[in-house]
């Protein structure tokens, strides 16, 4: 069965070097999850020119909790795994 694409729905990311990232999710594949920040959302949202969403690996990519900031260094460990 797919997976629904939660589009919009926020979550944690970790980027190059193992910085956490809080993004928006836009799409999903079958092995990645594109991912945007807020301003750009808005922009594909609203059918403007925007900067593509960038594929990030499904398991790099967390649920959002209000325990973890972007800001903050994150212990991965702890944090669930995102299932659109």
């Amino acid at each position: 069965m797919p997976l629904k694409t939660m589009r919009g729905d926020i979550v944690i990311v970790r980027a190059f070097g193992g910085k956490a990232l809080k993004r928006r999710v836009w799409d999903v594949g079958d092995t990645v999850v594109y991912i945007t920040n807020d301003e750009q959302f808005e922009r594909l949202v609203a059918g403007k020119r925007a900067v593509e969403p960038v594929g990030f690996p499904k398991e790099d990519v967390f649920k959002d909790t209000e325990n973890e900031s972007s800001d903050d260094t994150v212990d991965w460990a702890r944090l669930a795994p995102w299932k659109g």
